[in-house]
């Protein structure tokens, strides 16, 4: 753990088991408005429970764990150097994802680790697992195994708003947004591009 994050998380350790349930039950706008008016619980509140669920998601566009962990690590300590500036959401997890995956993707075209060889082709690398197959509840391990397949043979921005859609169910609006389209449109469009190309290999 970066040095500055784990003096505030000790700092505060105390104070956040205590207001951890608190949290709990409050609507993410509200921990972020916390967060942003300066508050270092809802901080250490909002990276304890996203640090893991980012660090899975970073490793889905690179294979490189210690760039995906630094990744992680600069994000935090930028937004809560600069929290007041930041905009409201709704959905913290979406914002993080969102600002994660464009540091992931800058950082594998630049710097120390463009020096490393690391592919700078575009990627996204994901296996269901049964219970994250929300398509149908219904699917056989052998199903499962075949889509799976099947979701592999699909180009990288295929698989990638596949998982959006049907394992962080985002929406349109969201997808839009994290993967950059112009419109909802075009996000709805290569949806049902992706799924048309698994539903035909299924027969």
């Amino acid at each position: 753990m970066n040095e500055e994050l784990q003096l505030v998380e000790e700092k505060n350790s105390s104070s956040l088991r205590l207001l951890s349930q608190d949290y709990q039950q409050m609507s993410d706008a509200a921990i972020w408005s916390a967060f942003k008016a300066g508050n270092e619980s809802a901080f250490i509140f909002i990276y304890q429970k996203f640090f893991d669920s980012l660090f899975e998601f970073g490793g889905l566009f690179c294979r490189n764990e210690n760039l995906v962990k630094d990744a992680v690590q600069e994000l935090f300590i930028e937004i809560r150097k600069s929290r007041s500036k930041l905009g409201g959401t709704n959905n913290i997890k979406f914002y993080l994802y969102k600002s994660l995956k464009r540091r992931v993707l800058k950082e594998q075209k630049s710097g120390f680790y463009k020096l490393l060889d690391l592919k700078n082709d575009y990627s996204f690398s994901v296996q269901f697992s049964h219970e994250q197959l929300l398509i149908d509840r219904q699917l056989s391990q052998e199903m499962v195994e075949k889509l799976n397949k099947s979701i592999q043979q699909l180009p990288p921005r295929k698989r990638e708003i596949i998982y959006y859609f049907y394992y962080e169910n985002l929406s349109y609006q969201e997808i839009k947004e994290i993967m950059g389209f112009s419109n909802v449109k075009s996000a709805r469009n290569l949806l049902y591009n992706a799924l048309d190309f698994l539903k035909s290999s299924l027969l």
